[in-house]
């Protein structure tokens, strides 16, 4: 869903909980790659005319994610400086993981600072119930965790990516 942010990435509002050292720093090539974005064809443009056979960046992506699940927009609300700030989003799974192992609802936090903040709020309520591939990586935030992500279309081009690429992930 989001792409082209670089380290002001806020990422969820809540992680997984738990012990934040048990997670990695966000780094700035973490940013890269789950760089709380999602991606314009999401919204119906691809400047970029991507191929998802051809992108190294998702082949990373499904690499080095905690999980990746396809994904509907369940829900969206905006938080912070009088309800005007970031976009909290629901993520409910349509199905079991691609990779890695989730079950569940997660939120996922979009910037005012990102590109998508603009396309969500131009979409308005019409995005609840979009449907994407969510590539989802957990990291320290003090002493707990927090969500960092990248939404992809749910197309079958990013799924026989994703299942081509799943492989790598044991290559770590």
């Amino acid at each position: 869903m989001l792409g082209l942010l670089l380290v002001a990435c806020s990422g969820s509002r809540s992680g997984t909980g738990g012990d934040g050292a048990a997670f990695p720093e966000y780094s700035a090539a973490d940013a890269v790659l789950f760089d709380d974005m999602l991606a314009p064809a999401l919204f119906g443009f691809d400047p970029e005319a991507r191929t998802p056979a051809k992108d190294p960046k998702l082949r990373d992506r499904t690499r080095y994610a905690d999980y990746v699940i396809p994904a509907r927009v369940e829900s969206m609300s905006r938080v912070g400086a009088e309800q005007q700030g970031a976009y909290e989003i629901t993520l409910a799974p349509t199905g079991p993981a691609l990779a890695g192992d989730h079950e569940g609802p997660i939120t996922v936090t979009l910037p005012k600072s990102g590109p998508a903040y603009a396309w969500v709020d131009g979409a308005g309520a019409k995005f609840a119930g979009t449907r994407l591939i969510a590539f989802v990586k957990a990291f320290r935030s003090g002493e707990s965790s927090v969500l960092h992500f990248r939404g992809e279309p749910d197309t079958a081009d990013v799924r026989k990516a994703v299942e081509r690429d799943a492989g790598l992930r044991y290559l770590k």
